[in-house]
């Protein structure tokens, strides 16, 4: 009695093909492709803001997008007075509707209050005045903040290319729990990192119990052969209900990555090992794995990333990178 082979962790090779069998695994790729297209297509018209505000979410997300418009007029060199005015008066509006309760309505708030002394000579619409008499705490810190050059380089790392060069996707761990403080800190590391408006739609969730990690990771096939060493996984998302229109149907995936790689750098800091978890598959494992963590139809999975403790020694893959030149078109000519 042969035993089963296994089958080979992440995307399979198919074997050499002709004919009618040829034809209809083309015809299924094809079908594959178009499902995958309409079910993303589906989703961000479900639920970003194209027309109107329709959730609290995006209520928040428009409240974030729009402090953020006024504290990038008051930051400009030549910042101008007056500026803002639309802006300013949408956000006073959505905070008199019961927005200020929340954190973006606390960083809405302090906002508007220091776009409003910046604009002290500017008559303010009624709605920004009504909004500014609000007796509730906002938050610190919002508006604009002065830095220095010499600031940013005593805190930069003294050679972040030699820091990149030594994270290495890692397939071997060593056992134990992973800190939590050490999780904490990548978290909050990844909350620094770009966010389009600063509307900040990313989450971690984050499991470290052995048997809720082997729940999720059976979703992703390319861990089929290390994961049960992982001492947590994360999944990334971005709520598609901080989105606005269609010319950002595809900024999920780009907040979402620069959220993801952060992590993944913040944890390589705190000593930890880590590697990315592709998530490249059809509508029916992205539901597999949104009914098993319990994930709202508004949340977009990026990727997924596993995470553990490091071994003092570990084979890694070498991955040479190609020539710098690839990657790089310095000053490149223009069209015309």
């Amino acid at each position: 009695m042969t035993a089963e082979r296994p089958r080979e962790a992440g995307r399979a090779v198919a074997a050499s093909e002709q004919g009618l069998t040829r034809l209809v695994r083309g015809v299924r790729a094809e079908a594959d492709f178009w499902r995958g297209i309409v079910y993303d297509a589906l989703r961000f018209r479900r639920h970003a803001w194209l027309q109107r505000v329709r959730s609290d979410a995006s209520r928040e997300a428009r409240m974030l997008a729009d402090a953020h418009f006024l504290e990038y007029g008051m930051a400009l060199r030549e910042a101008r007075p007056g500026f803002g005015l639309a802006r300013a008066a949408r956000l006073a509006g959505d905070l008199l509707d019961g927005g200020v309760q929340g954190a973006a309505g606390g960083i809405g708030l302090a906002t508007l209050r220091a776009w409003a002394a910046f604009n002290a000579a500017t008559g303010m619409p009624a709605v920004v005045e009504r909004a500014l008499a609000l007796a509730v705490p906002a938050c610190d810190g919002a508006g604009t903040e002065t830095v220095t050059a010499g600031e940013i380089r005593r805190v930069a790392p003294a050679d972040f290319l030699a820091f990149a060069r030594s994270r290495h996707s890692l397939r071997q761990f060593a056992r134990g729990p992973v800190p939590e403080a050490a999780i904490r800190r990548a978290v909050a590391a990844a909350q620094e990192a770009p966010s389009s408006c600063n509307r900040q739609t990313c989450t971690a969730h984050v499991w470290t119990d052995p048997a809720l990690i082997d729940r999720v990771r059976r979703h992703q096939a390319g861990n089929r052969t290390f994961g049960h060493e992982l001492g947590g996984i994360a999944v990334i998302t971005s709520d598609l209900r901080h989105w606005e229109h269609a010319g950002e149907r595809y900024q999920p995936w780009v907040d979402g990555g620069l959220f993801a790689m952060t992590l993944c750098y913040a944890l390589h800091a705190e000593g930890l090992g880590t590697c990315f978890l592709n998530w490249s598959v059809t509508p029916e494992v992205d539901r597999a794995l949104r009914a098993e963590i319990g994930l709202d139809d508004g949340q977009l999975v990026i990727v997924l990333l596993g995470f553990g403790l490091m071994p003092d020694r570990a084979t890694v893959c070498a991955s040479p990178r190609l020539p710098a030149e690839t990657a790089l078109r310095l000053n490149p000519p223009l069209a015309g």
